[in-house]
Protein backbone atom coordinates (compact mmCIF):
# COMPACT_ATOMS: atom_id res chain seq x y z
CA UNK A 1 0.00 0.00 0.00
CA UNK A 2 1.21 3.18 -0.80
CA UNK A 3 0.12 6.88 -0.21
CA UNK A 4 0.46 9.34 -3.18
CA UNK A 5 0.56 13.18 -2.64
CA UNK A 6 -1.82 14.30 -5.40
CA UNK A 7 -0.91 18.09 -4.74
CA UNK A 8 0.36 18.33 -8.69
CA UNK A 9 -0.46 22.14 -9.26
CA UNK A 10 2.63 23.64 -7.98
CA UNK A 11 1.27 27.08 -6.32
CA UNK A 12 -1.69 28.25 -4.73
CA UNK A 13 -2.64 30.38 -7.16
CA UNK A 14 -2.37 33.27 -4.66
CA UNK A 15 -2.75 36.23 -6.20
CA UNK A 16 -3.85 34.56 -9.21
CA UNK A 17 -0.44 35.77 -10.91
CA UNK A 18 1.96 32.78 -10.68
CA UNK A 19 5.50 33.16 -10.38
CA UNK A 20 6.13 30.16 -12.45
CA UNK A 21 5.16 30.32 -16.04
CA UNK A 22 2.84 30.80 -17.34
CA UNK A 23 1.85 34.26 -16.08
CA UNK A 24 -1.92 34.54 -15.99
CA UNK A 25 -3.82 37.77 -15.45
CA UNK A 26 -6.02 38.44 -12.61
CA UNK A 27 -8.62 40.50 -14.12
CA UNK A 28 -8.22 39.50 -18.22
CA UNK A 29 -7.77 35.90 -18.36
CA UNK A 30 -5.12 36.29 -20.82
CA UNK A 31 -2.01 33.88 -20.68
CA UNK A 32 1.60 35.34 -21.47
CA UNK A 33 3.95 32.08 -22.46
CA UNK A 34 7.75 32.73 -22.36
CA UNK A 35 10.08 29.93 -23.49
CA UNK A 36 13.85 31.05 -23.87
CA UNK A 37 16.16 29.45 -27.04
CA UNK A 38 18.88 31.46 -28.40
CA UNK A 39 19.26 29.66 -31.39
CA UNK A 40 15.89 28.49 -32.29
CA UNK A 41 14.78 30.18 -35.78
CA UNK A 42 11.09 29.50 -35.20
CA UNK A 43 9.03 28.22 -31.94
CA UNK A 44 5.03 27.18 -31.79
CA UNK A 45 3.19 26.78 -29.26
CA UNK A 46 0.33 24.65 -29.04
CA UNK A 47 -2.16 24.14 -26.93
CA UNK A 48 -6.41 23.50 -26.14
CA UNK A 49 -6.39 27.03 -25.29
CA UNK A 50 -5.87 28.11 -29.21
CA UNK A 51 -9.19 27.20 -31.27
CA UNK A 52 -8.75 23.60 -32.24
CA UNK A 53 -8.43 22.97 -35.76
CA UNK A 54 -11.20 20.32 -36.76
CA UNK A 55 -11.97 17.84 -39.48
CA UNK A 56 -15.74 16.09 -40.67
CA UNK A 57 -15.33 12.19 -41.39
CA UNK A 58 -18.29 9.76 -41.95
CA UNK A 59 -17.34 8.47 -38.21
CA UNK A 60 -17.78 11.81 -36.67
CA UNK A 61 -15.89 15.26 -35.71
CA UNK A 62 -11.89 14.62 -35.20
CA UNK A 63 -9.22 17.41 -34.74
CA UNK A 64 -5.96 18.29 -32.68
CA UNK A 65 -4.78 21.61 -30.29
CA UNK A 66 -5.16 24.88 -32.14
CA UNK A 67 -1.23 26.30 -32.97
CA UNK A 68 0.09 29.81 -33.03
CA UNK A 69 3.89 31.80 -33.55
CA UNK A 70 5.92 32.76 -30.60
CA UNK A 71 7.74 36.40 -30.75
CA UNK A 72 11.21 36.09 -29.84
CA UNK A 73 13.08 39.10 -28.16
CA UNK A 74 16.48 39.34 -26.86
CA UNK A 75 16.87 35.25 -26.93
CA UNK A 76 13.20 34.84 -25.47
CA UNK A 77 9.86 33.65 -27.20
CA UNK A 78 6.46 35.10 -25.74
CA UNK A 79 2.85 34.66 -27.02
CA UNK A 80 0.10 36.04 -25.14
CA UNK A 81 -3.40 34.73 -25.29
CA UNK A 82 -6.63 35.98 -26.12
CA UNK A 83 -9.58 36.00 -22.73
CA UNK A 84 -9.89 32.67 -21.70
CA UNK A 85 -12.70 30.76 -19.78
CA UNK A 86 -12.40 28.97 -16.74
CA UNK A 87 -11.07 25.37 -17.53
CA UNK A 88 -7.62 23.80 -17.31
CA UNK A 89 -5.71 23.90 -20.48
CA UNK A 90 -2.98 21.80 -22.12
CA UNK A 91 0.49 22.88 -24.31
CA UNK A 92 3.65 22.87 -24.99
CA UNK A 93 6.14 23.97 -27.69
CA UNK A 94 7.37 22.92 -31.27
CA UNK A 95 10.89 23.95 -31.80
CA UNK A 96 12.11 25.02 -35.95
CA UNK A 97 9.50 22.54 -37.15
CA UNK A 98 10.31 19.53 -35.39
CA UNK A 99 6.81 17.95 -35.22
CA UNK A 100 8.13 14.53 -33.59
CA UNK A 101 10.16 15.72 -30.35
CA UNK A 102 7.78 18.72 -28.74
CA UNK A 103 9.44 19.96 -26.02
CA UNK A 104 8.00 21.09 -22.45
CA UNK A 105 8.27 24.52 -20.72
CA UNK A 106 11.31 24.21 -18.24
CA UNK A 107 9.39 27.16 -16.45
CA UNK A 108 6.37 25.07 -15.44
CA UNK A 109 6.33 22.53 -12.92
CA UNK A 110 2.69 21.51 -13.56
CA UNK A 111 2.67 18.42 -16.31
CA UNK A 112 0.66 15.85 -17.15
CA UNK A 113 0.37 12.56 -19.58
CA UNK A 114 -2.27 11.41 -21.89
CA UNK A 115 -1.34 7.76 -23.61
CA UNK A 116 2.22 8.43 -24.49
CA UNK A 117 2.30 12.23 -24.94
CA UNK A 118 3.40 14.53 -22.09
CA UNK A 119 1.70 18.06 -21.66
CA UNK A 120 2.31 21.61 -19.30
CA UNK A 121 -1.02 22.27 -17.87
CA UNK A 122 -2.40 25.84 -16.43
CA UNK A 123 -5.70 26.61 -14.64
CA UNK A 124 -7.74 29.64 -14.92
CA UNK A 125 -9.86 29.67 -11.87
CA UNK A 126 -13.30 30.31 -11.82
CA UNK A 127 -16.25 27.63 -12.87
CA UNK A 128 -15.33 25.01 -13.20
CA UNK A 129 -11.34 25.65 -12.78
CA UNK A 130 -11.38 26.09 -9.62
CA UNK A 131 -12.62 22.94 -8.82
CA UNK A 132 -9.64 21.49 -10.16
CA UNK A 133 -6.96 23.64 -8.23
CA UNK A 134 -5.18 22.69 -4.86
CA UNK A 135 -6.46 24.98 -2.49
CA UNK A 136 -7.14 25.61 1.62
CA UNK A 137 -9.67 22.87 1.90
CA UNK A 138 -9.30 19.39 3.28
CA UNK A 139 -7.67 17.06 1.08
CA UNK A 140 -8.67 13.69 0.95
CA UNK A 141 -5.87 10.63 0.72
CA UNK A 142 -4.88 8.89 -2.44
CA UNK A 143 -3.35 5.25 -2.29
CA UNK A 144 -1.98 2.91 -4.69
CA UNK A 145 -3.04 -1.04 -4.30
CA UNK A 146 -1.75 -3.91 -5.93
CA UNK A 147 -3.89 -6.86 -5.79
CA UNK A 148 -4.88 -10.57 -6.89
CA UNK A 149 -6.18 -10.58 -10.58
CA UNK A 150 -8.11 -13.44 -12.84
CA UNK A 151 -7.29 -11.44 -16.00
CA UNK A 152 -4.93 -13.74 -18.15
CA UNK A 153 -1.53 -12.86 -17.85
CA UNK A 154 -1.91 -10.03 -15.36
CA UNK A 155 -1.98 -11.74 -12.31
CA UNK A 156 -1.45 -8.99 -10.58
CA UNK A 157 -3.04 -5.22 -11.01
CA UNK A 158 -2.70 -1.84 -9.96
CA UNK A 159 -5.57 0.50 -8.86
CA UNK A 160 -5.66 3.53 -7.31
CA UNK A 161 -8.02 4.82 -4.36
CA UNK A 162 -9.51 7.99 -3.19
CA UNK A 163 -10.66 8.26 0.23
CA UNK A 164 -12.29 11.64 1.43
CA UNK A 165 -10.90 13.51 4.26
CA UNK A 166 -12.10 12.20 7.77
CA UNK A 167 -12.47 8.61 6.43
CA UNK A 168 -9.52 8.13 9.22
CA UNK A 169 -11.96 8.81 11.44
CA UNK A 170 -14.14 6.01 11.26
CA UNK A 171 -17.51 5.43 9.78
CA UNK A 172 -18.51 3.57 6.66
CA UNK A 173 -18.92 5.17 2.55
CA UNK A 174 -20.40 4.46 -0.48
CA UNK A 175 -17.98 3.75 -3.51
CA UNK A 176 -17.97 5.10 -6.88
CA UNK A 177 -15.58 2.70 -9.25
CA UNK A 178 -13.81 5.74 -11.98
CA UNK A 179 -12.87 4.07 -15.55
CA UNK A 180 -10.29 5.34 -17.99
CA UNK A 181 -10.68 5.62 -21.43
CA UNK A 182 -8.68 3.84 -24.29
CA UNK A 183 -5.10 4.56 -23.64
CA UNK A 184 -5.04 5.74 -20.33
CA UNK A 185 -4.69 3.68 -16.76
CA UNK A 186 -4.83 3.99 -13.37
CA UNK A 187 -3.81 7.45 -13.04
CA UNK A 188 -5.65 9.24 -15.83
CA UNK A 189 -8.48 10.34 -13.87
CA UNK A 190 -6.58 11.63 -10.75
CA UNK A 191 -4.32 13.80 -13.18
CA UNK A 192 -5.57 14.24 -16.17
CA UNK A 193 -9.30 14.14 -14.75
CA UNK A 194 -8.18 15.93 -11.28
CA UNK A 195 -10.69 13.55 -9.75
CA UNK A 196 -9.23 14.26 -6.52
CA UNK A 197 -9.47 17.98 -6.51
CA UNK A 198 -12.86 17.68 -7.72
CA UNK A 199 -13.86 15.17 -5.02
CA UNK A 200 -12.36 17.32 -2.11
CA UNK A 201 -13.97 20.73 -3.72
CA UNK A 202 -17.54 18.99 -3.79
CA UNK A 203 -17.88 17.64 -0.72
CA UNK A 204 -16.44 21.14 1.10
CA UNK A 205 -18.98 22.75 -1.06
CA UNK A 206 -21.46 20.25 0.83
CA UNK A 207 -22.47 19.38 -2.85
CA UNK A 208 -21.81 15.99 -2.69
CA UNK A 209 -21.77 12.96 -0.75
CA UNK A 210 -18.21 11.86 0.71
CA UNK A 211 -17.61 8.64 -0.84
CA UNK A 212 -14.72 6.56 -2.01
CA UNK A 213 -13.24 6.35 -5.43
CA UNK A 214 -11.79 3.48 -6.95
CA UNK A 215 -9.47 3.88 -10.09
CA UNK A 216 -8.69 0.90 -11.74
CA UNK A 217 -6.39 -0.29 -14.76
CA UNK A 218 -8.96 -1.12 -17.52
CA UNK A 219 -6.24 -1.90 -19.81
CA UNK A 220 -6.51 -5.71 -20.21
CA UNK A 221 -2.70 -6.59 -20.91
CA UNK A 222 -1.61 -4.10 -19.05
CA UNK A 223 -0.79 -4.78 -15.18
CA UNK A 224 -0.52 -0.95 -14.40
CA UNK A 225 0.39 2.88 -15.99
CA UNK A 226 3.87 3.12 -17.31
CA UNK A 227 7.07 2.70 -14.90
CA UNK A 228 4.61 1.15 -12.22
CA UNK A 229 5.18 -2.27 -13.87
CA UNK A 230 8.74 -3.37 -14.30
CA UNK A 231 7.87 -6.47 -16.02
CA UNK A 232 6.56 -4.70 -19.32
CA UNK A 233 8.15 -2.00 -21.11
CA UNK A 234 6.03 -1.63 -24.42
CA UNK A 235 5.68 1.80 -25.54
CA UNK A 236 1.80 3.15 -24.67
CA UNK A 237 -1.03 2.84 -27.07
CA UNK A 238 -4.57 3.82 -27.70
CA UNK A 239 -5.39 0.52 -29.35
CA UNK A 240 -6.89 -1.35 -27.04
CA UNK A 241 -8.64 -4.42 -28.88
CA UNK A 242 -7.84 -6.91 -26.59
CA UNK A 243 -9.83 -4.80 -23.96
CA UNK A 244 -13.34 -5.21 -25.69
CA UNK A 245 -12.99 -9.08 -25.07
CA UNK A 246 -14.94 -9.03 -22.14
CA UNK A 247 -12.05 -9.56 -19.90
CA UNK A 248 -11.96 -6.86 -17.72
CA UNK A 249 -16.21 -7.10 -16.97
CA UNK A 250 -15.80 -10.56 -16.26
CA UNK A 251 -13.55 -10.26 -13.63
CA UNK A 252 -14.46 -6.75 -12.30
CA UNK A 253 -16.90 -7.80 -9.53
CA UNK A 254 -14.84 -10.78 -8.16
CA UNK A 255 -11.55 -9.34 -8.28
CA UNK A 256 -11.87 -5.52 -7.93
CA UNK A 257 -15.00 -4.91 -5.64
CA UNK A 258 -14.57 -7.89 -3.39
CA UNK A 259 -11.13 -6.68 -2.81
CA UNK A 260 -12.24 -2.98 -1.61
CA UNK A 261 -15.07 -4.19 0.07
CA UNK A 262 -12.83 -6.06 2.16
CA UNK A 263 -9.82 -3.99 2.44
CA UNK A 264 -11.85 -0.51 2.92
CA UNK A 265 -14.71 0.29 5.33
CA UNK A 266 -17.35 0.88 2.38
CA UNK A 267 -21.67 0.67 2.74
CA UNK A 268 -21.74 -2.85 0.29
CA UNK A 269 -24.65 -2.93 -0.80
CA UNK A 270 -26.23 -1.28 -4.98
CA UNK A 271 -27.65 1.90 -3.17
CA UNK A 272 -24.07 2.97 -1.82
CA UNK A 273 -21.80 1.76 -5.25
CA UNK A 274 -21.93 3.77 -8.56
CA UNK A 275 -19.73 3.09 -11.95
CA UNK A 276 -18.71 5.07 -14.58
CA UNK A 277 -16.22 5.68 -17.08
CA UNK A 278 -15.07 7.47 -20.05
CA UNK A 279 -15.15 6.27 -23.94
CA UNK A 280 -13.90 2.29 -23.77
CA UNK A 281 -14.17 3.12 -20.00
CA UNK A 282 -17.46 3.26 -20.32
CA UNK A 283 -18.48 0.42 -22.37
CA UNK A 284 -16.84 -1.77 -19.91
CA UNK A 285 -18.87 0.48 -17.42
CA UNK A 286 -21.97 -0.35 -19.47
CA UNK A 287 -21.31 -4.11 -19.75
CA UNK A 288 -19.86 -4.70 -16.01
CA UNK A 289 -23.22 -3.40 -14.36
CA UNK A 290 -25.71 -5.08 -17.00
CA UNK A 291 -23.92 -8.33 -16.41
CA UNK A 292 -24.01 -7.57 -12.99
CA UNK A 293 -27.29 -6.81 -12.04
CA UNK A 294 -28.07 -5.56 -8.58
CA UNK A 295 -24.38 -4.45 -7.86
CA UNK A 296 -24.50 -1.06 -8.91
CA UNK A 297 -27.43 1.01 -8.00
CA UNK A 298 -25.64 3.77 -10.21
CA UNK A 299 -24.34 4.14 -14.10
CA UNK A 300 -22.69 6.84 -15.93
CA UNK A 301 -21.50 6.72 -19.56
CA UNK A 302 -19.33 9.72 -20.39
CA UNK A 303 -18.64 9.51 -24.23
CA UNK A 304 -19.32 6.00 -23.96
CA UNK A 305 -18.24 3.66 -26.84
CA UNK A 306 -21.59 1.87 -26.41
CA UNK A 307 -20.64 -0.98 -28.66
CA UNK A 308 -17.44 -3.11 -29.45
CA UNK A 309 -19.14 -3.56 -33.08
CA UNK A 310 -20.26 -6.91 -32.62
CA UNK A 311 -24.34 -7.46 -32.88
CA UNK A 312 -26.22 -10.30 -31.16
CA UNK A 313 -25.89 -12.24 -34.29
CA UNK A 314 -22.14 -12.19 -34.75
CA UNK A 315 -21.45 -13.92 -30.95
CA UNK A 316 -21.94 -17.39 -32.06
CA UNK A 317 -19.74 -16.68 -35.61
CA UNK A 318 -16.68 -15.39 -32.75
CA UNK A 319 -17.33 -18.59 -30.67
CA UNK A 320 -17.27 -20.99 -33.24
CA UNK A 321 -13.88 -18.89 -34.75
CA UNK A 322 -12.00 -19.32 -31.82
CA UNK A 323 -13.21 -22.64 -30.79
CA UNK A 324 -11.31 -24.06 -34.59
CA UNK A 325 -8.31 -21.83 -33.98
CA UNK A 326 -7.94 -23.31 -30.54
CA UNK A 327 -8.37 -26.51 -32.27
CA UNK A 328 -5.83 -25.93 -35.17
CA UNK A 329 -3.27 -25.04 -32.68
CA UNK A 330 -3.65 -28.02 -30.84
CA UNK A 331 -3.59 -30.64 -33.76
CA UNK A 332 -1.62 -28.70 -36.31
CA UNK A 333 0.24 -25.94 -34.39
CA UNK A 334 2.58 -25.24 -37.49
CA UNK A 335 -0.37 -23.87 -39.27
CA UNK A 336 -0.68 -21.02 -36.72
CA UNK A 337 2.80 -19.70 -37.32
CA UNK A 338 4.33 -16.74 -39.40
CA UNK A 339 2.58 -13.54 -39.75
CA UNK A 340 -0.60 -14.57 -40.47
CA UNK A 341 -1.15 -17.74 -38.41
CA UNK A 342 0.60 -15.17 -34.98
CA UNK A 343 -2.28 -12.83 -36.11
CA UNK A 344 -4.89 -15.09 -36.00
CA UNK A 345 -3.82 -16.93 -33.05
CA UNK A 346 -3.65 -13.76 -31.26
CA UNK A 347 -7.01 -12.86 -31.78
CA UNK A 348 -8.35 -16.32 -30.94
CA UNK A 349 -6.12 -15.70 -27.54
CA UNK A 350 -7.53 -13.00 -26.64
CA UNK A 351 -10.78 -14.07 -27.38
CA UNK A 352 -10.54 -17.14 -25.05
CA UNK A 353 -8.65 -15.12 -22.36
CA UNK A 354 -11.70 -12.94 -22.46
CA UNK A 355 -15.28 -13.38 -22.16
CA UNK A 356 -16.97 -12.20 -25.63
CA UNK A 357 -19.93 -13.18 -24.15
CA UNK A 358 -20.21 -10.35 -21.21
CA UNK A 359 -21.41 -8.04 -24.68
CA UNK A 360 -24.32 -10.77 -25.83
CA UNK A 361 -28.02 -9.94 -25.39
CA UNK A 362 -27.46 -6.66 -23.74
CA UNK A 363 -31.09 -5.78 -24.29
CA UNK A 364 -32.15 -9.02 -21.99
CA UNK A 365 -29.19 -7.75 -19.46
CA UNK A 366 -29.90 -4.53 -19.24
CA UNK A 367 -33.81 -5.53 -18.36
CA UNK A 368 -32.86 -7.77 -15.45
CA UNK A 369 -30.52 -4.58 -14.40
CA UNK A 370 -33.29 -2.34 -14.31
CA UNK A 371 -35.54 -5.00 -12.64
CA UNK A 372 -33.14 -5.69 -9.82
CA UNK A 373 -33.05 -1.66 -9.48
CA UNK A 374 -31.24 1.45 -11.16
CA UNK A 375 -30.76 4.93 -9.15
CA UNK A 376 -29.52 6.55 -11.68
CA UNK A 377 -28.48 5.62 -15.44
CA UNK A 378 -26.57 8.84 -16.44
CA UNK A 379 -25.57 9.17 -20.14
CA UNK A 380 -23.27 11.75 -21.03
CA UNK A 381 -21.99 13.34 -24.36
CA UNK A 382 -20.58 16.39 -26.82
CA UNK A 383 -22.29 17.49 -29.23
CA UNK A 384 -19.31 17.00 -31.71
CA UNK A 385 -17.83 14.34 -30.07
CA UNK A 386 -17.69 11.13 -32.68
CA UNK A 387 -19.51 8.58 -30.27
CA UNK A 388 -22.21 10.76 -30.43
CA UNK A 389 -24.08 8.60 -32.87
CA UNK A 390 -23.25 5.68 -30.98
CA UNK A 391 -24.99 6.56 -28.03
CA UNK A 392 -28.22 8.12 -29.83
CA UNK A 393 -28.49 4.37 -30.98
CA UNK A 394 -27.95 3.45 -27.04
CA UNK A 395 -30.58 5.66 -26.00
CA UNK A 396 -33.13 4.29 -28.46
CA UNK A 397 -32.64 1.01 -27.64
CA UNK A 398 -33.34 2.31 -23.89
CA UNK A 399 -36.21 4.12 -24.97
CA UNK A 400 -37.51 0.53 -27.22
CA UNK A 401 -37.00 -0.95 -23.62
CA UNK A 402 -39.15 1.48 -21.68
CA UNK A 403 -35.53 2.19 -19.32
CA UNK A 404 -35.33 5.52 -17.91
CA UNK A 405 -32.42 7.21 -17.95
CA UNK A 406 -30.71 10.76 -17.52
CA UNK A 407 -28.99 12.65 -20.41
CA UNK A 408 -26.66 15.28 -20.27
CA UNK A 409 -25.55 16.86 -23.94
CA UNK A 410 -23.01 19.73 -24.15
CA UNK A 411 -20.96 21.22 -26.76
CA UNK A 412 -17.80 19.84 -27.52
CA UNK A 413 -16.29 16.76 -28.32
CA UNK A 414 -14.39 13.70 -27.15
CA UNK A 415 -11.91 15.33 -24.29
CA UNK A 416 -10.71 15.67 -20.87
CA UNK A 417 -12.76 19.33 -20.83
CA UNK A 418 -15.78 17.30 -21.22
CA UNK A 419 -15.12 14.00 -18.88
CA UNK A 420 -14.44 16.35 -16.10
CA UNK A 421 -17.29 18.37 -16.32
CA UNK A 422 -19.55 15.06 -16.34
CA UNK A 423 -17.75 13.49 -12.88
CA UNK A 424 -18.92 17.04 -11.27
CA UNK A 425 -22.17 16.45 -12.81
CA UNK A 426 -22.77 12.83 -12.17
CA UNK A 427 -20.99 12.83 -8.25
CA UNK A 428 -23.19 15.24 -7.23
CA UNK A 429 -26.58 13.33 -7.99
CA UNK A 430 -25.37 10.20 -6.63
CA UNK A 431 -26.22 8.39 -3.14
CA UNK A 432 -28.52 11.01 -2.45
Amino acid sequence: MIKIKYLFLGLLMLPLVASAQPKIMPTTHTVTFTYRNDTAKEVVITGSFLPRKTFWTPAGIFGHDGEAEMTKKNGVWTYTSASLPSEMYTYRFFIDGDDDRPALDPLNPDTVRDVADFFNFFIIPGNPGSNYLDERIPHGTLTAHWYDSTVPETQRRRLLVYTPSGYEHGGRYPVLYLLHGSGGDETSWSQYGRACQILDHLIAQKRCVPMIVVMPNGIADRAAAPGYDPQDKRPVTSKNVESMMGAVERSFVPDIVNYIDSHYRTLADKDHRAIAGLSLGGLQTLATAANNPGVFGYVGLFSAQTTNGLKDKDFKKVKRFTKRMMNLHKNMPFLTKGGLGKKMMGLADDLHNGDITIYDSIGTKLRRQFAAGVDLYYIAVGRDDFVKKLNDDFRQRLDTLSLPYTYHETDGGHSWENWRKYLMDFVVRIFK
